[in-house]
């Protein structure tokens, strides 16, 4: 095996495609829902904040995959979780197409469970090929899939729900899955090749969150994660309900916004990956980021239905570059600081305090619009947690400051 400093063997290239193209084709799986809310809603005769309650099921799904999950990369190699994962998704996509509101929530299950495979055993594949000079740009570049994905879904969900109706969107998307499972075989020889068919399934199931909560920087980093991931969700979860319900636009207008946030959201992740790698300072970048976050999301409470629909997706540009832009640097910063050859369970452990958040966010902001009958003041209330997570990476900072300084 090389090591990560050397330069990238054959088919890293490949790897990375691949790697984003799942995680693009993923996500769109999981935000198809949100991004059709208004339509899923009339077609059961529910309330659409009812989606928050699925979303949280999806992320609680998700953090069982990280607990339990953990080990799977070592035994089967990360390729092969990576196409489990795929697999999983797309029945998940295929579950919600089933004629019944319950069936929504079942599906949360199978999204929640393949999506939360993804993302660690990938940082395993490119913590081990990725040049060591570049792994922030390029973790970066890899977690573009999540806005791109969110791009996906916010631009072909309403329009297939208006032409043809949005179960068909679910159903082409799993179609996709599968084929990505079935192109990640022809590299599983050379991705998979540090298996370890006899370890153990579960190995100290809590042992990553252990890892994260007995590492100071990597706890506060983590907890971090966690509160700009109700930023993140909440974002692609309401934006169009928000829109439809409260700005009195189209569907297809509103996702016109959401689309608008999750282009911020690519371009967001190039550059604080790149930021992070020209300073040399993972914490100064994300704590920049955070202040514009918390800044854009009070600036939502002034949005009424006689704002131009331009001006909203500039609005939700700037908020989406951040909400959705932390992740790649923090999942570099994550791998970096983690201890010995533990990334992908160091990955698995953070992610599940970013889950925490993520299964929470939506049910408090459903409950803050329920409460106080607006989605605007609620999306300005995420300033909260954005200010939380700069605490947080303000503590980091002072912590290393201080262990600097000291003799």
């Amino acid at each position: 095996m090389k090591p990560a400093s050397e330069s990238p063997p054959p088919g890293f290239a490949m790897l990375v495609g691949v790697l984003l193209a799942g995680q693009t084709v993923g996500t769109m799986a999981t935000m198809m829902l949100p991004a059709v809310a208004p339509k899923v809603a009339e077609t059961y005769g529910v309330h659409s904040s009812v989606i928050g309650y699925q979303i949280s099921l999806l992320a609680a799904a998700m953090l069982v995959s990280l607990v339990f999950g953990s080990n799977l990369s070592t035994r089967w190699g990360p390729c092969r979780v990576t196409q489990v994962g795929l697999a999983l998704v797309a029945g998940g996509c295929l579950v919600a197409t089933v004629p019944y509101v319950g069936f929504l929530f079942v599906s949360a299950v199978g999204l929640g469970l393949g999506y939360g495979l993804l993302t660690p055993s990938a940082s395993h594949l490119l913590m081990r090929f990725s040049p060591a000079n570049k792994r922030n740009l390029i973790f970066s570049l890899k977690q573009t899939g999540v806005p791109l994905g969110g791009i996906g879904a916010a631009l072909i969900s309403p329009a297939v729900a208006v032409a043809f109706g949005w179960q068909w969107g679910l159903a082409g998307n799993a179609l996709l899955l599968l084929l990505l499972v079935v192109l990640l075989q022809r590299g599983r020889p050379h991705w998979d090749d540090d298996r370890q068919p006899a370890a153990r399934f579960i190995v100290d199931p809590f042992g990553g969150i252990a890892t994260i909560w007995n590492h100071p920087a990597l706890r506060l980093l983590s907890v971090s994660g966690g509160c700009f991931v109700i930023v993140q969700i909440c974002l692609t979860t309401f934006t169009v309900v928000l829109f439809v319900e409260e700005m009195q636009v189209g569907l297809i207008q509103a996702g016109l916004v959401l689309t608008a946030s999750q282009v911020g959201g690519v371009t967001g992740r190039i550059f604080w990956g790149w930021l992070a790698d020209v300073t040399r300072n993972c914490f100064l970048a994300l704590a920049l980021l955070a202040l514009v976050m918390l800044a854009s999301c009070l600036t939502i409470i002034v949005v009424t239905p006689g704002w131009p629909v331009l001006a909203s997706c500039a609005l939700f540009f700037v908020i989406g570059s951040t909400a959705s832009g932390w992740n790649g640097a923090f999942l570099a910063e994550v791998a970096r600081l983690s201890p010995g050859h533990t990334v992908s369970r160091a990955t698995g452990g953070s992610l599940v305090f970013v889950n925490v958040g993520k299964m929470m966010g939506p049910i408090i902001f459903a409950n803050a619009y329920l409460f106080g009958g607006s989605y605007s003041l609620a999306f300005g209330l995420l300033a909260l947690p954005a200010a939380a997570g700069l605490a947080c990476l303000m503590a980091v900072h002072y912590r290393e400051a201080h262990a600097t300084a000291s003799p």
